[in-house]
């Protein structure tokens, strides 16, 4: 795995403010307001903007910018579905990757989950969503299914923060549920039931929409 560079860290950093909410659907940035914050020059911060847009999470306008995009709730549920049936498919297919020792991250994510309230500060929640999705990513072996899984957790990170926004209570017992059900399959190192576990949690988080 290649070391993480400065635009990669930048392009994080605004792509979970945008997860977050931080930045809503049609917030435009501003090239020099963001050199100014991550003091760097124009140059990495349009490579930036550049890889927001080409994963469809901003869209660039001629005399406007960069604008923060969005999706209707039935694309997002779209991607949800589809997302929860790749999953399946990697267990399915047994498309893992060498076995990986992801017990003590599992186990971290399991007692941050366990500390948060019905009306836990969002970053927590998406914290752990977040590092529960990487020990998911890190798993599958196929660079493309990879990739796809990466762009649709993503793409439907916003609305599904919306969901967690609007229903914190149903929203922690859905991730405490999720990182509980993954520790014995992790433990045993058993990839293909994760997977599986996985496909069932995505759906459980499609309902959260309903309450946004």
């Amino acid at each position: 795995m290649r070391e993480k560079t400065r635009v990669d860290a930048i392009y994080e950093t605004l792509r979970d403010r945008i997860c977050l909410g931080m930045y809503t659907r049609g917030d435009v940035f501003h090239e020099a307001d963001l050199g100014q914050e991550f003091n760097v020059s124009r140059t990495p911060i349009r490579q930036v903007l550049q890889r927001l847009a080409f994963e469809k999470l901003t869209v660039v306008r001629t005399g406007v910018g960069t604008i923060v995009e969005g999706c209707s709730d039935s694309v997002v549920r779209d991607y949800l579905e589809i997302h929860a049936r790749l999953l399946s498919s990697v267990s399915e297919l047994g498309l893992v990757a060498e076995p990986s020792d992801q017990e003590d991250a599992v186990a971290m994510l399991h007692f941050r989950a366990s500390r948060l309230k019905t009306k836990s500060d969002p970053m927590q929640f998406w914290l752990v969503l977040k590092g529960l999705q990487e020990v998911s990513n890190q798993l599958i072996g196929d660079d493309l299914i990879r990739h796809m899984d990466e762009l649709l957790f993503y793409r439907t990170g916003p609305a599904v923060m919306q969901g967690v926004r609007a229903a914190p209570r149903k929203a922690a017992e859905v991730l405490k549920r999720n990182v509980g059900d993954v520790i014995d399959p992790i433990e045993e190192q058993n990839d293909l039931a994760f997977f599986a576990l996985q496909s069932a949690n995505v759906r459980r988080y499609a309902k959260l929409l309903r309450e946004a």
